[in-house]
């Protein structure tokens, strides 16, 4: 049953993703990668969030699987990233390649570790 609860939360995760990401680039346009960056950052803070949570016994261990790995894992997108990267590379930008690839990870990074103590872990 866990395996299927994940699938379906992956699932929801993907489309969620893809509903942000049309919806960013409809207000704020193409120029950068905005879903991207918005949900690797905020998916990076909600699975911050129920690790520490885990940590603190305060949830059992399907619940996690089944939304960090199920619904964080379809909702965040390294390859996306790295995507989104590599173009910009391409199309002569290397400053603000660098500049997508550090700068939505650290802030993911910590998103993710102030999230966690937050929640008791």
């Amino acid at each position: 049953m866990t395996v299927l609860l994940v699938a379906i939360a992956g699932g929801a995760g993907a489309l969620a993703r893809w509903l942000v990401d049309l919806a960013l680039a409809a207000r704020l346009g193409r120029s950068l990668p905005w879903g991207t960056i918005v949900v690797n950052i905020v998916g990076s803070c909600f699975a911050g969030a129920l690790a520490g949570a885990t940590l603190s016994a305060q949830l059992g261990p399907t619940t996690i699987e089944v939304l960090a790995i199920g619904l964080c894992g379809g909702f965040t997108t390294f390859s996306a990233a790295s995507v989104d990267v590599a173009r910009t590379v391409e199309r002569g930008r290397p400053g603000l390649g660098v500049a997508l690839l550090l700068v939505p990870m650290v802030l993911a990074v910590s998103a993710a570790i102030g999230s966690f103590h937050l929640a008791g872990g």
